[in-house]
């Protein structure tokens, strides 16, 4: 399972402990110098760390460290290493808590989710969403994603097994999933329309010729 990759703009969770709690008590960012108890999501980003522009985040004392393009555990190693002048065998555990994903199309509950965990695959996504709808395409599933600042698109085939082995399996933060409606259900729409529109010109032509 990949782990996430922190990139600029994320918001850290960084939990810092030691034996000697009062060492690390500077570090929190909030003055119960705990954060991971069962807070609310929108409070504890209020609390946590944004990665800035250049990469970097700001910690009391440390100063400025570089976050952007490592993962939670190496991010962890490193401020651990950091952290060993000013406190006693830290223990570092870091999260990324605006990890989110978005799904539109043929799902029966489209919208952005947020994901704890920083792990999810696309069949997660699409039960998170209610399932696919019954005019969605399985075998058509587009996947948006920013890739080094860059827009990256691929169709995925959910019918075929080789999609488990697929680099789309599992989702990376901000990634877009859009499930289109199968080419029957296009038609089946667009003839509808086509005789709405036609009984609408003819009631329209009717009313002209009898008022």
């Amino acid at each position: 399972m990949p782990e996430a990759i922190i990139t600029n703009g994320d918001i850290l969770d960084i939990n810092i402990s030691s034996l000697n709690r009062e060492s690390t008590i500077i570090f929190s960012q909030n003055s119960s110098g705990t954060k991971w108890g069962n807070g609310n999501l929108e409070t504890r980003k209020i609390d946590g760390y944004l990665v800035d522009s250049s990469g970097n985040i700001e910690m009391p004392i440390v100063g400025s460290i570089k976050a952007s393009g490592l993962t939670c555990f190496e991010f962890s190693e490193l401020l651990k290493i950091s952290l060993q002048e000013y406190v006693l065998n830290p223990t570092v555990r870091t999260k990324i808590l605006n990890f989110r994903v978005s799904i539109l199309g043929e799902v029966n509950n489209p919208g952005t989710f947020s994901v704890i965990n920083q792990n999810i695959s696309l069949i997660e996504l699409i039960s998170t969403a209610g399932g696919f709808t019954n005019k969605a395409n399985p075998s058509k599933i587009l996947i948006i994603r920013d890739a080094n600042n860059e827009v990256e698109t691929h169709y995925v085939d959910l019918t075929n097994y080789e999609f488990i082995y697929s680099e789309y399996y599992y989702l990376k933060q901000n990634d877009e999933v859009y499930v289109k409606p199968d080419k029957a259900s296009l038609a089946f729409d667009f003839g509808i329309l086509r005789n709405i529109s036609t009984i609408a010109l003819l009631a329209t032509t009717l009313l002209l010729i009898f008022r």
